[in-house]
């Protein structure tokens, strides 16, 4: 009965320790699935690419991952520019708090170039009190001409605007610009700006005043670009 009861003993240990193995072994398997799979999701979030899709499908598009389409790029642009010259009740505080809150769509450089602006316009008094607004002229709207392809990462475009200011709801201006600007690749922080493009403004690009025939011209894009 002795040598019995110790061989029936050392079976049991022998049959736990293989369960205890075979657990081990079930809890290996589901580490390695899961540190694949982790490393499966990992690969495929580095591989996510953007595609930019251009405001007029009309005409159908075919293009690749990370291609900018010439509509695309000038949207951009009048879309932040428009609201940087945004002042909704007093350009002494909307035209800083506009380059604050579109910092992320536009370079250092160009944030460096309209505050030195905003500080001249200050001193000369061209802010306080100031409401303005800047809307496309009719008729001036996108055309391919107005997009020029710099290189895979920079365009030049030209915007034809109609600016307007008033104090006390008394008009103070009202002028038709042309303004040239710099859209580049801007791809630092896709939570502040899904564009990945950014406005590089400098203090080189003037608007040009526009009178009445050149606006009932078709445009013609400027010879030597900035």
């Amino acid at each position: 009965m002795n040598a019995l009861g110790k061989n029936n003993q050392a079976r049991q240990r022998l049959l736990a320790a293989s369960d205890h193995i075979r657990s081990l072994r079930l809890v290996i398997i589901g580490l390695a699935v899961m540190v694949i799979a982790l490393w499966w999701r990992s690969g495929i979030l580095q591989e996510t690419r953007r595609l930019y899709i251009p405001p007029d499908m009309t005409q159908g598009l075919v293009t690749d991952f990370d291609t900018v389409p010439a509509p695309t790029i000038y949207t951009f642009g009048l879309y932040i520019f428009q609201q940087l010259n945004r002042w909704k009740s007093d350009g002494e505080k909307d035209y800083p708090q506009q380059i604050f809150t579109l910092q992320g769509f536009l370079t250092p450089g160009c944030r460096a170039a309209l505050e030195q602006d905003m500080n001249q316009k200050q001193r000369l008094g061209e802010l306080r009190q100031r409401v303005r607004t800047m809307q496309e002229i009719l008729g001036q709207a996108y055309s391919r001409q107005r997009v020029k392809i710099e290189s895979t990462s920079s365009w030049m475009i030209w915007l034809d605007v109609n600016v307007v200011e008033s104090i006390g709801g008394h008009e103070v201006k009202n002028v038709l610009l042309r303004y040239p600007l710099r859209v580049v690749r801007f791809d630092v922080d896709r939570e502040i700006n899904p564009w990945g493009l950014a406005i590089a403004c400098d203090n080189a690009m003037r608007p040009q005043l526009l009178s009445d025939v050149l606006i009932e011209q078709p445009f013609v894009r400027p010879e030597r670009a900035l």
